[in-house]
């Protein structure tokens, strides 16, 4: 009797454990929001030669999203890559055929770039951080 009961209490304890599932992923709009106050906040900030809190959110569920909708969130690009040039926008976005990034810096420092790879529909086909400061 007394084994019975505590098998039970252990299969209600591993229902309960299991029951407490992960935390839903963010949606596309709470990593929006995360990646804009990060942005912010980076732009605020001295360098500390430390991981910047970005670099842990994770872009890969922003894959697909459209370059005008993250530019809504995230501001203008910063820069503007292609296969052999980098440059400023020139106006609110880059040209089509340039990929749009925006960075991710402390005051006078350097840091993570967040870059699009941009498909034929404009939309971010891969997003990806770049830890500049791990080139110099």
């Amino acid at each position: 009797m007394i084994r019975l009961f505590s098998v039970t209490l252990i299969l209600m304890a591993a229902t309960l454990v299991a029951c407490r599932a992960a935390p839903a992923p963010p949606t596309r709009a709470e990593l929006l929001e995360k990646l804009q106050q990060c942005r912010d906040e980076m732009s605020k900030e001295r360098p500390t030669g430390r991981m910047p809190a970005c670099a842990k959110i994770d872009p890969l569920p922003l894959n697909g999203i459209s370059r005008a909708e993250l530019r809504a969130a995230l501001g203008s690009p910063t820069f503007c890559i292609g296969l052999s040039e980098r440059g400023s926008p020139r106006g609110p976005d880059c040209p089509p055929e340039l990929n749009p990034g925006w960075s991710f810096y402390e005051i006078g420092g350097t840091g993570l770039e967040l870059t699009c790879e941009t498909d034929e529909k404009q939309r971010c086909e891969v997003l990806r951080w770049n830890d500049l400061r791990s080139e110099r």
